[in-house]
């Protein structure tokens, strides 16, 4: 997710060119900051959406009330 008004951190030209050659995502299992799962396995990516659990944004107050400090 990329902040509004701040430069993305991701190098999409390189991820442009891994797409486009359609080459494996680098992954290595040992690294624990890789994260939860190889995303080159499809079981495992569709096990991981599986078992996450999507949240609903909250919907606003009906009535909201600003608090006003002593």
């Amino acid at each position: 997710m990329t902040i509004p008004g701040q430069p993305s951190k991701a190098d999409w030209e390189h991820i442009r060119k891994i797409v486009a050659m359609d080459e494996l995502i680098p992954y290595d299992a040992n690294d624990p900051g890789e994260g939860p799962y190889d995303p080159n396995d499809d079981e495992a990516v569709e096990r991981f959406l599986a078992e996450t659990k999507s949240v609903s944004p909250t919907p606003p107050a009906r009535d909201q009330k600003i608090a006003k400090a002593p």
